[in-house]
Formats: structure tokens, sequence, C-alpha cells
């Protein structure tokens, strides 16, 4: 099952109903709607894009461009009217604006303000609201009702070139300039109240305070600064209104409703503006809708009310002639009305459309251009395209006839009696075609034109008909409401289906003729096999009207007669996507026989062109299949012959010429060498003139030099005696100065000593004060160094006890410490593992992501060289056109004018010369002509044969340039491959860089736990199984990739290996303390053990222990208790005891609560020999 795309690809016609329907959007791009689309259509390269319409919406009725050319707003309508903005970059929607306010279903006109962040909306029929919004924050501003009454209507907004604030609004018997103040409309006042209300049509604004209108009854008016400046009438031979008027620098230029533009020229009288020039449109008095002019002001387009667009050179206006033809098409011309008519053919890129505009048009859907268009006196309803595309079948209101499609022209040869055929198809052969007369289908054959049989049997009017890809069976509906299957072998029906409750408009049939589809008045699409309606689905909210089927029979679209198109999936099922094409009903559509576009036309007078893309075919399986499009013509016997006889007429004149232009260059040579000998002779006498002039020049420049060097020597002995005396002058100034200054030297001398004696006296007060500050703070630091030294011996104190508590707890630690050192270690070496090849991972994906953002930048910055030349080539071309044209100007001036000059020297001096040398050349040529007839004869031959050849050559030019057609297409297509592929890479790029920053933030959050291994193991493997779905392949690691990373590996290694010297040393450092402060512990705790044993054997016999101890050692702890036990108790001696091991206990608890820097241990130590129980213990009967 497959479901067919469906893209815009181009779309001949314009919609000029709305307001303002087209714009440039810069010298080479305008933009307009067509059908229920935005146009964007390059002229140079003859590319359009589009802005599809919104859906649920009826028709487009306004448009507008922001002024930065960056954004377009479209207003459509629909229930409460709906204005969608576009950025014109992207072509993609910005903004949905509507005005839930308002009872209109439509925007008659938009306008962006001068920043382009305003947009206002005038709304329709019955309120008038004019309404505001900040259009990128969606959010309202300001609204106001325009028009006096629901029967005024208001035809245009706009907004001040260079004032946000400042708007003006025109209409039927309205004229209002309003002014937004903080969120209110407040009208300014009305500079035409003292007018009669007149219907304005349209209004442009000139400068900041100057607004021009014109009229329905042709005249223009002026306001400039809330005043009516100036009134210009309509001229007494023109009674046309101006439906449309544009600003430019050198004035305005108005449309009016007879098809005539005007242009107005600034001038400093008191009207402002004065006519110059009238233009018409050659046989099209039509209403002019719109005008728009280019950037450059030089190029004006115009949309009629026929739906055309015109194009006009501003620049040559002053030199143009009103008589001459000043217009061009756009891009072609379109049809004028309703199109009734759709039809392709297999051997051409031709399209074929009819309409009620009583003309048929061939249009070439490669190039995109109108190759033929003929107009009839009849209106045509219907049409049909024979294969090979050179017939034509067309059915008028009074007949049916069947054209010739030749070089130029579409020549009827046949005429049939069918009245207002409806539907006429020629066969999949060729050679036979159906035509409707009525509810009857008639048969004929092509090349004959014989009646080969009628089909009768439907009760109405027959809507449809289609044949099978065999040509032998024809499936036709109607109004009956009956959809009926006919065999040509015997003109009989072979299947029926009926529904009286529906009006069938098409149906169409599979290849193999076995299954019809048919859609009518019932809103469904049906299908029919073996004479039964299978299948059946409705299209809420629309009235389907046309269907076609592809020739491969796996693509199915339908038509609406809202104008919309849908690609159903096929085989039949309820799904279905829809897209917005034409702004009225579907007429007909038709497919090309390749399946590539899809063709439709409607009652917007649109004809559009549609790429068909189905994911199931192959385009390379398609493009080997088809064959070329033919090249042939045909050409009229009489045509040939006509251009034959014109060829002969136009060699015999170019040989005559050619005779005539030689004699005229022998005469104008021997004028040439007479003129030249009397210019030779005037020149030699000139030069010996200016010889004795040169030599008297060359004597008077001698006497100057001989005088000029006697006055520099009289100059130069004044300057020595003039330098002498400033000499002496100022040397006896430098004497005067010389003597002032020994004067200034014994005054500088005297105040030295007196300041001198003022520095010593300041000196010796100094060092009094300084002496005095000296004791003071000696005594304080004394005092200070003795408090220092108080508390220094109170930190040894309490040092020394530190160092006691900590040596036992210390090596209580150690061997806890070893173990879980060894446990980590091996935890570490792994997590550092991972961790250089996370890291290794990293650089590798941040190297690329960086080679990706310069690419990315690259292309960038060429884009932006591209364009910038672009522009700059624009600017040199329209320059040099400029100059071409006026050089042009003065060439014909020139030659006009040497013309005159040489035919009047002609006629003055040498007509006697000239009329007897002619008449012997004559004489001499007669002559020459009578010998060479027969030779000329021959050479006929010769040329007639090179004619030939030169025919074969061309041909095959002409097969080379097919052949380079179709090398151009693949060429293009692999073009638009390799730009999607950029783009899957661009969204490549994106996705990575995604899941970059996502790796980051996922990497910050592990970090946090960095000191708690087990959580951070936990949080390691988590980022793992989030990162890795699948495990990591060995994959071709790129040469400098490899190389940075074993760089790396190298650094890191060697760090480990200086890590695990300096973790040596400190091991080796700290088992020897460790070593120190276990010998100490178990001294002491030795000597505890013998005072236990001590106070046991007291407890035991009441008798003194032996007074070296049991161990015979002096230490002072044993020194201590023997006195103790000499003069006291037993029992007063093991409560002192118990009181000084638990002081110990809580020093020893203060001193591990204050030392945080050591790592706390999770188990707990092993008890000490005697402490197992506590100090409950020591003295309990039947202790060890």
């Amino acid at each position: 099952m497959s479901m067919a795309a469906l893209l815009h690809r181009h779309l001949f016609g314009i919609k000029v109903d709305g307001r303002e329907p087209i714009w440039y959007i810069d010298d080479q791009t305008v933009l307009y709607p067509a059908g229920h689309n935005t146009v964007i259509f390059n002229l140079e390269q003859r590319i359009q894009r589009f802005l599809p319409g919104t859906d649920k919406t009826e028709e487009i009725t306004a448009i507008a461009v922001s002024p930065n050319k960056k954004f377009v707003a479209v207003a459509e309508k629909s229930d409460k009217g709906v204005i969608t903005v576009f950025d014109l970059h992207s072509l993609k929607r910005r903004r949905l604006l509507t005005a839930t306010d308002s009872l209109s279903k439509e925007f008659v006109s938009l306008a962006f303000s001068p920043d382009s962040k305003l947009l206002m909306a005038q709304g329709g029929a019955p309120d008038w609201s004019l309404t505001i919004w900040t259009w990128e924050k969606a959010k309202f501003v300001a609204t106001i009702k325009t028009a006096a009454s629901p029967n005024s209507a208001i035809y245009q907004c706009s907004f001040c070139p260079t004032d946000n604030n400042l708007i003006c609004v025109t209409g039927n018997g309205v004229f209002k300039q309003l002014k937004l103040v903080d969120s209110n409309l407040k009208q300014l006042p009305n500079a035409l109240n003292k007018r009669e209300p007149q219907n304005y049509l349209c209004h442009t604004w000139l400068s900041e305070e100057r607004v021009v209108m014109g009229t329905d009854t042709g005249d223009l008016l002026v306001v400039d600064s809330l005043e009516l400046k100036a009134f210009i009438p309509r001229s007494p031979s023109d009674s046309n209104s101006i439906e449309a008027i544009v600003g430019f620098s050198k004035g305005i230029v108005t449309g009016s409703d007879d098809g005539s533009i005007a242009i107005y020229d600034k001038t400093d009288e008191k009207e402002l503006y004065k006519r110059t020039k009238v233009f018409r449109i050659d046989n099209n008095a039509v209403k002019i809708r719109h005008l728009a002019v280019s950037h450059t002001e030089e190029q004006l387009v115009m949309a009629t009310d026929n739906n055309q667009l015109y194009q006009f050179n501003l620049t040559n206006a002053d030199i143009m002639k009103p008589d001459e033809t000043n217009f061009d098409f756009l891009a072609t011309s379109f049809h004028s009305g309703q199109i009734t008519g759709v039809d392709t053919c297999v051997r051409k890129p031709l399209v074929a459309t009819c309409g009620l505009d009583k003309s048929v048009r061939m249009w070439n859907y490669v190039d995109k251009t109108l190759e033929l268009t003929k107009y009839f006196n009849e209106e045509a309803h219907s049409l049909a395209l024979h294969p090979s595309g050179l017939h034509l079948l067309v059915g008028f209101s009074d007949k049916m006839r069947l054209l010739n499609v030749v070089m130029d022209d579409m020549r009827p040869f046949k005429e049939f009696a069918i009245k207002a055929c409806r539907e006429c198809k020629f066969s999949h052969g060729g050679h036979m075609f159906a035509a409707v007369n009525g509810n009857t289908i008639n048969v004929f054959a092509t090349y004959t034109c014989e009646n080969l049989g009628n089909l009768r049997g439907h009760n109405g009017k027959v809507r449809s008909v289609c044949w099978s890809a065999d040509d032998t069976k024809i499936v036709s509906c109607g109004m009956d409401g009956a959809v009926y299957e006919w065999n040509l072998k015997d003109f009989k029906r072979v299947g029926e289906s009926v529904l009286k409750s529906c009006n069938y408009t098409c149906a169409v049939c599979t290849p193999d003729g076995k299954t019809s589809f048919a859609v009518g008045s019932d809103k469904k699409i049906k299908e029919i096999t073996d004479s039964n309606i299978v299948k059946e689905y409705d299209l809420p909210g629309a009235v389907l009207c046309q269907v076609v089927l592809s020739h491969s029979g796996r693509m199915l679209f339908t038509a609406t007669d809202t104008g919309s198109i849908q690609s159903w999936k096929f085989p039949l099922t309820n799904e279905v996507q829809d897209h917005q094409c034409h702004s009225r009903a579907v007429a007909r559509m038709c497919m090309t026989h390749d399946d590539a576009h899809l063709f439709t036309v409607g009652e917007d007078g649109v004809l559009l062109m549609l790429d068909v893309r189905d994911k199931e075919i192959r385009a390379a399986k398609r493009d080997k299949e088809l064959l070329p499009f033919s090249e042939e013509i045909l050409v009229t016997k009489s045509d040939l012959e006509e251009k034959t006889a014109l060829t002969t007429d136009l060699k015999l004149k170019v040989d005559e010429l050619q005779l005539h232009n030689d004699y005229q260059l022998r005469l104008k040579d021997m004028n040439h060498q007479d003129k030249i000998k009397e210019l030779t002779d005037k020149l030699t006498a000139e030069i010996e003139a200016e010889k004795a002039r040169h030599e008297a020049l060359l004597a008077e420049k001698n006497d100057m030099e001989m005088e000029y060097e006697e006055r520099i020597k009289n100059m130069e002995e004044r300057h020595l005696l003039s330098s002498q005396q400033m000499e002496a002058q100022y040397q006896h100034k430098i004497m005067a100065e010389v003597e002032r200054y020994q004067q200034l030297l014994e005054e500088k001398e005297l105040l030295n000593e007196r300041w001198d004696e003022q520095n010593s006296l300041l000196v010796e007060s100094h060092e009094r004060l300084v002496q005095e500050l000296t004791d003071e703070y000696e005594y304080k630091l004394q005092e200070e160094q003795l408090a220092l030294q108080r508390v220094r011996d109170e930190k040894d104190d309490l040092l020394r006890e530190l160092e006691e508590t900590r040596r036992q707890v210390e090596e209580d630690a150690d061997q806890e410490i070893e173990e879980l050192k060894d446990k980590y270690e091996v935890k570490l070496s792994a997590e550092r593992e991972q961790h250089l090849r996370l890291k290794g991972e990293n650089g590798i994906m941040r190297k690329k992501f960086h080679a990706q953002l310069k690419e990315i930048e690259d292309g960038k910055d060429d884009n932006k060289q591209l364009m910038a030349r672009q522009k700059e080539l624009y600017h040199q071309i329209s320059m040099l056109e400029k100059e071409i044209a006026g050089l042009k100007k003065e060439i014909r001036e020139r030659d006009e004018t040497i013309g005159d000059k040489e035919k009047r020297i002609y006629d003055l001096k040498k007509k006697n010369q000239e009329l007897e040398k002619f008449k012997f050349v004559l004489d001499y040529k007669i002559k020459e002509l009578k010998k060479q007839i027969e030779p000329r004869e021959l050479e006929i031959a010769d040329m007639k044969h090179q004619i030939k050849e030169m025919d074969q050559e061309l041909e095959r030019y002409h097969k080379t340039n097919s052949n380079l057609e179709l090398t151009i297409s693949d060429n293009k297509l692999k073009l638009e491959g390799q730009q999607q592929e950029i783009l899957a890479q661009r969204g490549k790029c994106n996705d990575m860089g995604n899941k970059l920053k996502r790796y980051h933030n996922d990497l910050h959050a592990v970090i946090q736990y960095i000191t708690e291994p087990k959580q951070l193991k936990e949080a390691v493997k988590a980022l793992y199984q989030k990162h890795v779905q699948e495990p990591p392949q060995g994959a071709q690691v790129e040469q400098d990739i490899q190389k940075e990373y074993n760089r790396q590996r190298d650094y890191l290694e060697k760090t480990v290996e200086s890590l695990k010297k300096k973790l040596s040393k400190d091991m080796d450092l700290h088992k020897t303390d460790s070593t120190r402060i276990m010998h100490e512990n178990v001294a002491l705790i030795k000597e505890i053990n013998e005072l236990r044993r001590e106070i046991k054997a007291l407890k035991q016999g009441g008798m003194r222990p032996p007074g070296g101890g049991a161990t015979g050692k002096d230490t002072p702890a044993s020194g201590r208790a023997t006195s103790s036990r000499m003069g006291a108790d037993p029992s007063k001696e093991i409560d002192m005891q118990r009181e000084e091991i638990r002081r110990l206990r809580n020093r020893v608890d203060e001193l591990e609560g204050v030392d945080r820097t050591r790592p706390t241990s999770r188990e707990k130590l092993p008890p000490m020999e005697g402490f197992a129980e506590g100090p409950e213990r020591i003295g309990t009967p039947g202790a060890p």
C-alpha cells in the first residue's frame, strides 16, 4: 500500500481580485497570489517557490510585504478572517493572527509599519474594523471602526513610510488620517471636509506628510501636512477612473480602468504634478488592478482585471512613443477566465488547456513556457490531446473541431456536428476518440473521422469518459447516477452500477479495466468491481468533483469543489492527504504518461503543475523505461513553399545590395583619396609655418635665459649683504642675554643656601619624632613577645598531648588505610582506564564537530561572497544598459546627421560624374550578367545541394541538442540528490551536537560523585547504558586522531609512573613512622599490663608488689604508681587509675573530633589488651 506525495512545481495564472496582488521582493523576484497559494517567482531563473494556504480557509483576500523584505502577510477568508505571516527566507510560518471580536469574514487590506514590527489589517463588511498587532508577539495594540455605515466600503489602509504612528485609510466616501497614541487610534483633522465626498479608490504615500489619492472620476488629490495642496483634474477626453497609483523618485504613475497608465512628473507649479505621457496596453482595454515599481525604478509591473501580468520599462519612458508596443508579459500570458479542459500527450512535454475566454493554449511543462495560443469565436468546453502531440480535439459551443498542431498555429481540418461537447478523449493508442453528445457517447476513428459506433444508455448528461489500457473498453458516468462499462467490439454495455441519489461527475478505471472509481454529489469516492460498490469513503466538508488514477494504477487523486487536491492511500482506504491548491472548484485533472506530474485546472483560471513522488517507485527505473521526447513538428506545404520563395527573394535582394554597396565603396574610396591629397598639402604648409615659429621661440628663450641669469646674480649679492647685517645684530643680542644669565645664576645660589638651612632643621625635628615612636613601639613589641611566648608554651603542651593520642589512633587506622588503599587503587585504575577511553572518544567527536562547523561557516562565507558578487553584477548590468540606451540614441542621431550631410555633398558636387560612371558600370554589368547566366544556374544547383547537406547537418545538431538536454536533466537530478544528502548531513550534525550537549550535562552530573566511589560507579554505569545503545565496534581511526591518542597515552603513562614513584616514597616514610609509633605503643601497653598485674596482686594478697615491677624498668609511669602505692590505700589507687583512664579516653575522643583531616574508619578497630569491655572491667575480680 502506498500514498503518493504532491509537491508544487509551477503555476500558470494569478489571482487579482485581492488588494495589492503583486509585490517586488528584489529586482528579479516578484510575489503574487495564484489559486490558494502565494507564488515567489524569480524572473531570471524562471523558478517558483510557494507559500501554501491555511487549512479550512476559502481564498486569499490581501497580501503585504514588510519594508525590510523579510516577511509577507497573507490574509485569507474564513469564519473570522485569518492572517498568516511567513518568513521569506525560510518560507516557514511565523505567526497566525485573527480578530476574534470582528464580525467580518475577511480582511480587505494589509500593511506593515516602517520598522516591520506592527501589522495593520482592514476588516471587511459589516463592521469595517481597522486592527493593529505587534505581530511577532501576537499582541493586540489598537482597533477602530473606519466606515460610517455598513454599506460603505474601505479599499486600502497604509502606514506612513517614515512614521509608525501615522496611518491613512481610504474608501467610498472615506478619507481618514489616524495617529496611534498610547494604544489608541485618534483621528486627525480631515483635509477634505470642505469637499463633497468622493469614491477614493486608491492612495499612496510620497513623503512623510504627503498622500496622493485617485478617484473614480479620474481626479488626483494631493494632501500635504493635513491640508489639500493640489487638485489635478482629469483630462477632458479621459473619463476613466484611477484604479491604482504608485510613486517613484520622479513623480507618480497611475493605472486606469481602460488599460492605460499615466506618468506624472514633479513640477514647481500649483498642481505639484503634471501628466507628461500616457501609454495603453495593446488590444487589452481592461481595468489595471495594481502597480508595483522595482527597487531600482527601472521596471513597472501591473496586474490587470483579466488575470494578466505586464511589465513596462520605466527608465525609457521619456523616449518611448505612445503608439508603439511598450508592454511585455511578465512571464507569459494566462487564461483570463475559467479553464474547462486540460490534457497531456506521450511524445512531447506539452499540456493543452482551453477555457471560457475562447482561447486554446499549448504549454511546455519542461521549459515552463507558453508554446502556442489561438483565440476562436466560440467558448471551448472540453479538450483532448493526441498521444503524439500533433492533433487536438476541442469541443466548442457550436461544433467540435479536430485541429492539427503545426509549427506556429492550430489549424482545424475536420468539424463534427456536436454542440457544447463537455467531454472528449483520445484512446491510449490514438487511433480512436470518444466524444459526449448529451447522453450519448460517439466513437470516431482518428485518421478517417468515421463514426465507428454510438453508446446509448444514459438517461442524463454524460460527465466523464475513461478508456481502458488496451482500448477495448470505455467507462462512463453521468448525472443520472449511473456508471456504465462498454465493450467496443459490439458497442454494448457489459457492466453497470446505478445510484439514483448521486450525480456522478467523474469516473476512472484501472489499467486492467476490472475496477472503477467514481465521485459525485454525495461527497464519497466509490470503488466499483463487477458492477458492485465494494468500498466507499467520504471526505467531510467538501464535494468530490474530479478523480484521476495514475497509468501505473498505484496512485489515486481526487479534487473538490473548494479547490483542494487529495492523495489517497492505494489500494483504497480511508487514509487521505489534503493539499490546498485552487481558490475555486477544480474543473479537470490529468497526469503525464510517466506519472511524474499531475496537472489541475480550476474555475479560478489557474493551471497548476504538481510533482508526484511515489516512495515505492524508484526514479532510476522510471527513467530507463521512458523514451526521450520527440522534436518533430507539422509544417504545411503552402507554408514551406512560401518560406522557400521568401528565401529566394531575400537572396536576390542580398545580391543586389552587395553590388550597390561595392559601387558605393568605390565612390567613397575615390572621394577619400581626394580629401587625403588636400589634407596632405594643407598639413605640409602648416608644418613649415610651425617650424619657423619654433625657431623664433627658441631664440626668444635664449634671450630670456641670459636676462634671468643676471637677475639671479644681483639677488645673491643683495642676500649676502643682508645676512651679514642680521648676523651683527643678533650677536649683540646674544651678549646681552649672557649677562642676564649670569645674574640669574647668582640669585639661584643664594636661594639654594637658604633652602639648605631650612632642610637641616626639618631633618633634626623628624629624627627626634622617629626616636620617640621607636621607643614606644619597642616597649609594645616586648609585651607582645612575652604574650607570644606564653601562647607558644601552651601550644607545646597541647601538641605533646596530641602526639601521644595521635600515635595510638594512627596505628589503629594505618591497617585499615592499607586495606582500603589496596581496594580502591584497583577501582581507581579501572576508572582511570575508562576515563581515558571516554576522554579519547570525546576528543575525536569534538574534532569532527569542529570540522563540520568549519565546513558550514565556509559554505556560509561562500554564499555571502556569491550574493555580493551577484548584486555587483546586477548593478553593473543596469548601469551598462543605461549607457547602451544613451549611446544607441546618440548613434541614431549621428547616423541621421551623417546621412543628411553625405546626401547633400553627393547631390551638390558629384551628381553628373556619378551618373556617367553609374551608366558605364551598368552597361558593363549587363554584358557580364548575360555571359554568366549559364554558370549561375550551375551554381544554383550546387547551392541547393549545399542546402540539403546543411539541412542534414542541422538535423544532426538537433539530435545532439536533445542528447545534451537529457544529460542536463540527469545532472539536475544528481544535483537534487546531492542537495538532499547535504540536508541529511546537516541534520546529522545537529543530532550529534545535541547528543554531545546531553553527554556534557550527564558527565557533569557524574563528576559530582567523584568523592563517593560507589555512587560514582553507579553513575558511570548509568551514563554508559544511556549513551552506548550498541557495543562500540572497531572502526578505522584516522591517522592524525591515532597520533593524538598515542601522544596523550604516552603523557598519561609518564604521569602514572611519576605518581607511582612518589607514592612508594611516601609509603616508605609512612611505614617508618608507623613502625616507630607501633614500638612505642607496645612499650606503653606492656607497662599498663604490668600495672594491672600489680593491682591484682595487691587485691589478692594485700601485700606490696616488688620494687622493680614485673619488667624491672623504671619508667615514669611505674615510678608514679609505686609512690602512690606506698602512701595510700589500694582502693584509692584503683579509683585514681580509673579516673586517669577516663580522662585519657575523653581526651582521645576530643582529639578525634578535632582531627577531621584523616579519613574515618567504617570498621571497628580491634580492642587493646585489658580494654575489651571498657574501663569498668579494671579491678574486677577474676579479670585476666
